[in-house]
């Protein structure tokens, strides 16, 4: 008996610093998240118009097909009617096993938060605009800096081609290898604040959440 008491205050004690931590992590999202990044001014006379979308939990940015480099798209399985391209960075294990929310599993969610796991280049074709799209004007050297951002996300073989993971939920999405491990640190939502950043929106200091990217939005003309 006493060793199952000793057992059970640690396991407590355990518990109790992972509540801590999970609290002190959303606490500075939340914080960082409404400090501003103010990047230095673009103006143009003329502005082009990406969108973003979210799940609720999750972001991607979306552009026009006619926005993005032929060279490009056409490595993508992107259906020949489809209007809109939407990116979105995250973590494979949980884009690959989680087709939907009643599949999540916590040792997905476990490794997504706490360990460095593979990440995947989830793209999706769109036929037309969206009610839940979110306007963002941004001036044509900031799309171009975005879409490096973009392109450079995707891994690569020697042949400069893309490299495809698998299908994915639907008919017009799939998934393709991406760069960089995915963590609690840089997350889906993070990789879109990162790309804003690099183009000079203003955007949050560090965003793990995607309310922190919506939060800014309408500091934007």
């Amino acid at each position: 008996m006493k060793y199952l008491k000793l057992t059970l205050k640690y396991i407590g004690r355990i518990l109790l610093g992972i509540s801590g931590l999970l609290l002190l992590y959303f606490i500075l999202a939340f914080l960082l998240s409404i400090i501003p990044k103010n990047p230095e001014p673009v103006t143009c006379s003329e502005k082009e118009t990406v969108y973003l979308i979210s799940n609720g939990i999750h972001l991607d940015i979306i552009l026009k097909r006619s926005q993005l480099d032929e060279a490009f798209w056409q490595q993508l399985e992107i259906p020949k009617t489809a209007k809109y391209v939407a990116f979105g960075w995250g973590d494979k294990g949980f884009y690959l096993n989680t087709p939907n929310w009643n599949a999540l599993k916590a040792s997905t969610v476990v490794n997504a938060l706490f360990l460095k796991s593979e990440s995947a280049m989830h793209v999706t074709s769109y036929y037309a605009k969206r009610e839940k799209f979110v306007a963002l004007p941004l001036c044509n050297s900031q799309l171009e800096t975005l879409k490096i951002h973009i392109e450079s996300s995707f891994v690569k073989n020697e042949e400069e081609q893309i490299l495809k993971v698998g299908k994915g939920y639907g008919r017009n999405d799939d998934f393709y290898e991406a760069t960089g491990s995915y963590n609690g640190i840089k997350t889906c939502n993070e990789w879109i604040n990162q790309g804003l950043k690099k183009a000079n929106v203003r955007t949050s200091i560090w965003s793990p959440l995607d309310r922190g990217v919506f939060y800014h939005l309408d500091s934007h003309d």
